[in-house]
């Protein structure tokens, strides 16, 4: 990975809004050698396992550079994380080293320039005993995170993969990477991709929508989650962005007005960008022709299968460390539901496998349905046995109101769900809605799943 460092060129990142914080390629190598000679000095070195956790940061970059010229594992941890959390996965990954960056700062919706580093060497921690230079965590919204292991030839492919769809970002232009960098898709398909192109990559200073439409203000690319897109449809009116050809959400899916609105404000349709943390990029609708709900056609190389519904990608060896799983017979299910149009290939994404309710509606839209009710902010519908719904709304709706509203747009036929009223939606580290039904049982939110007739657990993985 260390490769991509070297053949750098250009201006490569910079802060919106922060005259002079530009990094070029010449400053890219030198803060990361500089950091792998401090590195090494405390004894890191080819297998050594350091995980990362801090303020969102040019040195968070340096770091993980730096970290993979030394050949070392690096354990990226999600910035939002709590301390109980942290610990936790510490104690799973047992990591010989935890490198913290800007403690001082203590927030983590920040993204800053150069930060201080700490190093700490954990007694406890071992060496690596595989061959991963990247662990990441599933997103975990439907149970505990998963530890997923990327190879450094898995990313290299991931980003000839890239490389091969027509409109991705090219030479010299500016592409605003919105979502945080220890995420998936914003580290391959936004940093690591534009870095090998050799385009410069914008990062907003906060997660405010100030600071969202500062970045994507003169970026001709904007990569980000459903909620950034939210915010520059409804932006402050001042907000122009000219210059804009192509607009990728990835993540979770994108609301459809909110794709209405951004397209309509803006002149770009959003596409969508579909993976895993396990899989990375498996399909692409960049133009979002497709329109909402679409998540496109099958990258290049990438093999898929849809079983009762249910997506599948071939993976050579199973991604996950350190969890006790029956053997990997060469295929992952990503637990989404989808469809495939028969005449364009285009897949459809219809929800999860928990979310699948009787009949057949899909959870997809009955959560479509009930966001577009005035007084719903949000909400989620988890499936059967029976089907309910956590609904973020006001203190004046009642779950009556609700079941009236669904019965209306779902015809009598449809399933109306069993109502929750919240203030607000759960949400993950990452920013993503808690899908976890043993999670939202033990805050008596939902009442618990049935039990499967066969009393196997059914695998579940995390959308990237």
């Amino acid at each position: 990975m260390s490769s991509l460092v070297r053949r750098a060129r250009g201006p490569v990142w910079v802060q919106a809004g922060r005259p002079g914080s530009e990094v070029d390629a010449t400053a890219l190598r030198v803060r990361t050698d500089r950091l792998a000679h401090t590195f090494r000095c405390h004894g890191i070195g080819p297998g050594s396992t350091v995980a990362l956790h801090g303020t969102p940061s040019f040195t968070q970059l340096w770091s993980l550079f730096a970290l993979w010229s030394l050949d070392a594992q690096v354990v990226l941890l999600e910035p939002r994380s709590g301390q109980a959390e942290r610990e936790a996965l510490l104690e799973l990954c047992a990591p010989q080293y935890v490198i913290t960056f800007g403690e001082l700062y203590g927030r983590e919706d920040l993204f800053v320039g150069e930060c201080e580093v700490l190093v700490r060497r954990r007694r406890t921690g071992r060496p690596a005993r595989t061959g991963h230079c990247l662990v990441q965590f599933s997103s975990g919204t439907t149970g505990r995170p998963k530890a997923v292991g990327r190879t450094a030839r898995s990313l290299l492919t991931e980003l000839e993969r890239l490389r091969s769809l027509t409109g991705m970002p090219g030479e010299g232009e500016r592409v605003a990477v919105l979502g945080p960098v220890a995420h998936s898709f914003s580290l391959v398909a936004g940093v690591l991709y534009a870095l090998d192109a050799g385009a410069t990559v914008v990062f907003p200073t906060a997660q405010t929508p100030g600071a969202l439409a500062d970045a994507a203000r003169g970026a001709q690319v904007v990569m980000g989650g459903p909620r950034h897109f939210a915010v520059l449809a409804h932006a402050d009116e001042a907000l122009t962005l000219p210059g804009l050809r192509l607009a990728v959400s990835g993540g979770d899916v994108l609301d459809a007005e909110d794709a209405g609105a951004f397209a309509r404000r803006h002149g770009v349709l959003v596409g969508q960008g579909y993976g895993t943390t396990e899989t990375g990029m498996v399909s692409t609708d960049l133009s979002g022709a497709a329109g909402p709900g679409a998540i496109g056609t099958p990258m290049p190389g990438v093999r898929i299968r849809i079983l009762g519904g249910v997506l599948g990608v071939h993976l050579p060896e199973s991604p996950y460390l350190y969890e006790d799983l029956p053997p990997h017979d060469g295929w992952l299910s990503t637990q989404d539901l989808v469809s495939r149009d028969p005449a364009t290939g285009v897949l459809r994404l219809r929800g999860r496998v928990e979310s699948l309710t009787p009949g057949g509606v899909d959870a997809l839209r009955i959560e479509a349905v009930l966001r577009a009710h005035q007084d719903v902010t949000d909400a989620v519908v988890l499936g059967a046995d029976p089907p309910q719904a956590l609904v973020a709304c006001g203190d004046g709706l009642t779950r009556t109101d609700l079941a009236a509203w669904c019965h209306r747009f779902l015809g009598p036929s449809g399933i109306s769900p069993r109502f929750h009223l919240v203030p607000e939606l759960p949400r993950t580290a990452g920013g993503k809605v808690l899908r976890d039904r043993e999670w939202l049982h033990g805050r008596s939110w939902f009442s618990r799943p049935a039990e499967r007739q066969d009393g196997r657990r059914q695998e579940r993985r995390e959308r990237r």
